[in-house]
Formats: structure tokens, sequence, C-alpha cells
């Protein structure tokens, strides 16, 4: 383009000097003044030409893949890649807890100050081929490496949405609320005795009512995270919730305090599972705490949960019943539940926390062997520094008292002082 603009300003200065008449004098500055005319010709058809080019370059720029992707990030929310047209996204998080804690049990050597990563994890989510086919990826790079979560969901219809993979056995409340979210450095006692933790199957969730009211339901393996279950030791494990906003809010996830406005939530839910071979599967009782090598376990949960701008208080109830398929022996019922709440002496800042929370043995059933408790309880007192306002960076202070009372009558005591700091974006 610009060759042809100078070629064309070279013949037009040719025909003027052809055209020139052969006098001297006046007629020099004549040529003089239309040689500076055409030098500004000239630059000015070079600019032309130059923005002419620009323009070219841009439209062609405009097409190349990375201007169809969009980067962006917000504190708290991670790092986003989207393509323009929303059918690709990717949102990566990390997490990392540091935890020191001193432990003083009774008449036991363990007492002392330690100190670990608790955790440290790296979430991907998004969607990919559309807006509504959605995944999520969570892996724990603490201890020795594991893979927490592979979910998969397919929200086109948000009342009924499949979902398939490793993921949160849909049941109790306490474990549902996410580890980087939780009032006080741990979860409770009765999340010990009654969890059912991730676990590899599918099933669908959903949002009724304008989003107040979501259920859960999912058929999974029952053998816990990361298991190959081809011998089919463990029975399938089954479950189903159901949780509800009475007041303000959206039931969309479990949360135990910070609102903009009062709101008030309740939540129920039902699992279940067959044993075939031994306790080792994922069936909500510790590991010889209860042992059951056949038959059917089934637990239930009622949840409670107000919160508003300074003031929160949850309580939780879990029922479990044991019931062994050998004749002759009792089904036995398990129990326990807890009561937890805090006040934002400094709103979105400061909170003070408090938590009661009990576990019960169904003591006429101990013919199930492994287990000569009777009774355990704690109390944790909590003191929660939110830096950025919410969970995302905080620094939590505990102190937990625990008892627990043996079927003999004797009892045993254990002081626990926690610290933890998490960084969260």
């Amino acid at each position: 383009m610009r060759f042809l603009a100078v070629l064309a300003v070279s013949f037009i200065t040719l025909l003027s000097f052809m055209s020139l008449p052969a006098q001297a004098g006046d007629g020099d500055r004549s040529i003089e003044e239309q040689i500076q005319e055409l030098k500004k010709q000239i630059e000015r058809l070079e600019e032309q030409s130059q923005q002419m080019n620009m323009k070219m370059y841009e439209a062609k720029d405009t097409k190349a893949w990375y201007n169809k992707i969009k980067v962006k990030t917000k504190k708290g929310t991670g790092l986003t890649f989207q393509t323009a047209d929303k059918n690709y996204k990717m949102r990566m998080r990390l997490r990392g807890q540091f935890l020191a804690n001193y432990i003083n049990p009774d008449g036991d050597d363990n007492e002392g100050l330690g100190f670990r990563v608790r955790r440290l994890r790296v979430t991907w989510d998004g969607n990919a081929f559309a807006p509504w086919m959605k995944y999520k990826v969570q892996y724990d790079f603490g201890r020795t490496g594991e893979l927490k979560d592979m979910k998969l969901s397919f929200a086109k219809n948000k009342a009924f949405v499949p979902t398939m993979g490793q993921y949160k056995v849909p049941f109790n409340r306490e474990v549902l609320n996410s580890s980087s979210a939780l009032q006080v450095v741990g979860r409770s006692i009765i999340t010990d005795y009654f969890e059912y933790d991730r676990d590899i199957g599918g099933g669908a969730y959903g949002f009724l009512g304008g989003g107040m009211i979501r259920y859960d339901f999912g058929l999974f393996q029952g053998e816990g995270t990361n298991t190959k279950n081809d011998k089919g030791d463990t029975g399938m494990l089954w479950a189903g919730r159901v949780q509800a906003a009475v007041i303000g809010g959206k039931a969309k996830k479990v949360r135990e305090n910070f609102a903009k406005r009062p709101t008030l939530m309740v939540g129920v839910a039902v699992a279940g599972i067959d044993v075939e071979d031994g306790s080792d599967g994922n069936i909500g009782i510790p590991s010889g705490e209860r042992a059951l090598e056949n038959g059917t376990v089934t637990s239930l949960t009622a949840d409670i949960n107000y919160r508003d701008p300074r003031f929160n208080l949850t309580g939780e109830y879990i029922g479990r019943w044991a019931n062994p398929d050998d004749g002759g022996v009792e089904t036995a019922y398990d129990q326990g539940f807890r009561v937890q709440g805090g006040f934002f002496v400094i709103p979105k800042r400061i909170e003070i926390a408090s938590r009661y929370a009990m576990v019960t043995f169904d003591t006429d059933a101990n013919v199930l062997g492994g287990n000569d408790l009777d009774n355990v309880w704690t109390f944790t007192q909590g003191l929660n520094y939110y830096l950025s306002g919410n969970h995302k960076w905080k620094i939590q202070l505990d102190y937990t008292f625990q008892r627990e009372e043996e079927l003999s009558g004797a009892e045993s005591d254990e002081n626990m002082v926690r610290a933890q700091v998490q960084a969260y974006f």
C-alpha cells in the first residue's frame, strides 16, 4: 500500500515538472513551492498508509485465540480463565492451613506441643463444552497426597442436576460444611463417630421454590475415597438430604456463620449401607468402636441453623442403627448431637464461638463388641479473627475439654489448645 502511494505521488510530480515553463526567475520559486507541497502530500499519504496497516493488523489480531480468553482474579475467588463464548471456564484456588496444637491427656505421656500443615489443597472447577456441563477437581498435597473430589455435574435444568464421581455423601451438616469455613479449628466428635465421608458414585441434586429448597440423593460404592471396588466387599451406600431456607437467603450451601440478614435453615437426611465383610468401608462407624461384620447400618440426622450479622446458632442431631445379621443380637442405636454458636464482637472481624457435643452409645447392645464407652462429650471455646472479613484469610484459637466415660464407670479427660492460620485464594 505504501509503495503504491509513493509511486502515485512520483508520477504526479513528473507530470508537474513536464508542464513547467522553461523559464528562470519567478518560475524557480514556483517549482520549489510545488516540491514542498508534494512532500507534504507524500507525508500525509504515508501516515494514512500506516493507519490502514494498523487497522488491518488489529482486525487480524482480534481473531487470535488468546483474545478469545478472559483472565480475571478477585480476592478470595482464585484465578479464572474463561472463553468469550463461556463454553469453557476454569477457576483455580489454593488453600493452606497451618496448625499448632497442645494436648494434655490424663495419665498419658503423650502430652506435648506439635505443628503440622493440616491441609494444602488445590481446587480446579468450572465448565467444559457448555456452561451447564460443570466439573470440580480437588487435590490435597498435605500428608501423603490424596484426591478429594472429582465431580461432574450436568446443570442444564437446575431443578434436576445429575452428578457423578467422587464427592461428599449428602448427609450431615457439619461434614457438608467445607473445612475452609469451620467456626472453630476442627469438627466435633459427632463427625468422628457418625461420619459418612466422600465416596465414589452418582446421584442428583436440585433446587425448588426459587432456590429456597435443595434436595440431594446418591448411590455410592461404600468403600470410601480412592478405592477400587472390584470384589464387592461392602454393600452399596445410599443417602438423601433435603434442606430449606425458612427465613431469608437460599438453600444453596451449608454455612455456620456470616449473613447479611437474618436467615433460618433446616435440614434432614438419611443414609444406609449393607455391610457384607467387616467395618472397613464407609459405613459411618469408626473402626474398633462398634464391630459389625455383617448387617445393615441406617443413620438419620436433622439440623437447624440461625444466622444474622452479629449472632449465629446451630443445632444438629444424628442417630444410627447398627443391625447385625447374626441371630440373637439386638440392634444398637447410638446417637449424638452438637450445639454451636457465635457472636461477632466486631462484625465480620472478631468472633467468639462456643460448642458442646456429646455421643452416647447403646449400652444394652454392647455384645456387638469393640466398644467399652458409655458416652463422650466435649466443650470448645474459640476466638476467630477474620483478616479478610470472611473465612478466606483467618486466624483461629480454641480450647477443648473432652471426657470419656466407660461402662465400668472410669473417666478419662483430655485438654487441648489449638491455633490455626488459613490462607485461601
